[in-house]
């Protein structure tokens, strides 16, 4: 991969990464679900800029699961019961566990190395649920596990859209979530969306189109580019910097630490993701 390249993956890195602390802070001042819907009303406009990348049944399912269900749990979870720093870092347990969808979905086969990184995955999981407290209690842990889950999902129907344009379909799927979260933020949350945004501070407010703007049209537009370019196999595990972005970006902003149990559980969540990703290259025969 060229250095222009390279340079291109950083800055996703950092858009993703930094892109939990915005969420935090966003969250502050909005309920989960009402942010949800929020988030991608912002962008349906841009519709008009990009022609229907895909079947009207693919965008639906990538709007349900990739852009609703994950952001649902994950804002949920965020609220109050994770910290910013551990939600960039266990979300990315989507990559294990699309590799064990995959397997019972559509039969694809699991390498010896890619279980032992996914088994590893799980123990960094475990741990979590076993240490309790912290900055993240047991409720706040399923709810961005069943974000990663819904992630999963939704990237076994990118599998069935290759070479399809990432920043044309997340748009058009961003038609999916508004309503139903709003709606659901009305009944649960007893949000009224037009107080409580007329109430939202500028601060807020900027936390919310650095959430809907930066990570999506900045984010998939240049992911899209690099793995239109390069095979997934080179781009994909840059996406193990974005936790380490997270973290340090939640120290530094919020204040945040986390604990040693943490930071050891972490860590095994992470080698564990690695090894399951990297599996195909280090297993390929030279």
């Amino acid at each position: 991969m060229p250095p222009r390249d390279i340079l291109l993956a950083i800055i996703v890195i950092f858009v993703w990464g930094t892109n939990f602390t915005a969420m935090k802070l966003a969250l502050e001042e909005l309920p989960p679900l009402l942010f949800v819907g929020l988030r991608f009303a912002i962008l349906v406009p841009l519709l008009f800029f990009f022609k229907r990348p895909a079947p009207w049944l693919a965008i639906i399912g990538v709007g349900a699961l990739l852009n609703m269900g994950q952001f649902a749990f994950l804002f949920s979870a965020m609220r109050a019961d994770a910290s910013a720093g551990l939600a960039s870092l266990l979300l990315q347990s989507q990559a294990p566990l699309t590799i064990l969808l995959a397997a019972l979905v559509y039969g694809e086969r699991i390498t010896w190395l890619q279980a032992a990184g996914i088994a590893l995955a799980c123990a960094g999981v475990a741990g979590f649920a076993l240490n309790g407290g912290g900055n993240i209690t047991l409720w706040g842990l399923t709810l961005v596990m069943c974000g990663a889950l819904s992630w999963a999902c939704g990237n076994l129907i990118l599998r069935r859209l290759p070479g399809v344009n990432m920043l044309a379909l997340f748009i058009w799927a961003s038609l999916i979530p508004p309503l139903p979260m709003l709606g659901l933020s009305a009944l649960i949350e007893g949000a009224t969306p037009f107080a409580t945004l007329t109430a939202l501070n500028p601060a807020g407010w900027g936390a919310v189109l650095y959430v809907a703007i930066a990570s999506t049209i900045i984010g998939y537009s240049i992911w899209g580019a690099l793995l239109s370019r390069h095979p997934a196999a080179q781009v994909t595990p840059f996406a193990l910097g974005i936790p380490v972005v997270g973290i340090v970006t939640a120290a530094i902003i919020l204040g945040e630490r986390i604990t040693l149990p943490e930071a050891i559980f972490g860590l095994v969540i992470l080698i564990g993701i690695a090894v399951a990703i990297l599996a195909p290259r280090l297993q390929r025969p030279r």
